[in-house]
């Protein structure tokens, strides 16, 4: 019961401001006023007030109360998810090259380094709609395992190598004219301009351990962004 109190408290609250009773700019009533208005503690209030909080709706000062956040429409937020779950992945190959300058670049590795190659293609029934190149530096005795690679989002490639709470990703999107064996995969003429997601992950020390680059087919390569108080 106590739990279903406090998302009421918090969905209430929310509506009210949605609805202009409390404007951007304005403090909530104290943690005081709301516990004896809904009937409960304030401990359940101050846990409805933290979710309107974790969602950028209110802000919290310390000592004065919770004021109503002035929504950012401005500024735009999306979503993106690395595995898109109404494609299928399917492994094109995995390789042991001496990179070209850009990933050399991205991997802070000299042109005598090797590095593993990897290329994903993501489909449909109608199409190939993604093609995924991942590159990582090469150590002696990495072990490769192709099913786990074929299903893999970018940073479980470097899992085991790196622990996940050492590692973050920048990202970058630009257009880029697809050839060969991109285009190929992609069934698309060279010099075709698309979409391209850049990946770079790295660790704690702000070493490179991998990048990749995502080239979407033009019948996926939009993206959808949201402002102000977006409810998904």
């Amino acid at each position: 019961m106590a739990e279903a109190l406090y998302k009421h408290v918090f969905s209430d609250v929310k509506r009210a401001i949605f609805e202009g009773e409390y404007k951007p700019g304005d403090m909530l009533p104290s943690e005081n006023e709301l516990a004896a208005k809904y009937n409960t503690s304030r401990v359940t209030i101050r846990k409805s007030l933290g979710m309107l909080e974790n969602e950028r709706i209110v802000k919290s000062w310390h000592g004065k109360g919770y004021f109503v956040i002035e929504p950012e429409h401005a500024k735009f937020t999306f979503v993106y998810e690395e595995h898109n779950k109404a494609l299928e992945s399917k492994l094109q190959y995995i390789r042991l090259l001496h990179p070209e300058a850009e990933v050399q670049s991205a991997l802070h590795i000299d042109p005598s380094q090797r590095v593993v190659s990897i290329m994903r293609i993501l489909y449909n029934t109608k199409k190939n709609m993604l093609c995924d190149l991942m590159y990582l530096p090469y150590q002696k005795g990495m072990p490769l395992i192709e099913m786990e690679i074929q299903y893999a989002d970018f940073p479980d490639l470097v899992k085991n190598k790196v622990s996940t709470f050492a590692i973050h990703t920048k990202m970058e999107i630009g257009i880029a004219a697809v050839t060969g064996e991109v285009a190929k995969r992609l069934m698309l003429e060279e010099g075709t301009s698309v979409l391209v997601i850049y990946r770079y992950l790295y660790d704690e020390m702000e070493r490179p351990v991998a990048f990749g680059k995502r080239y979407l087919h033009p019948d996926c390569g939009h993206l959808t962004a949201h402002s102000g108080f977006f409810p998904g």
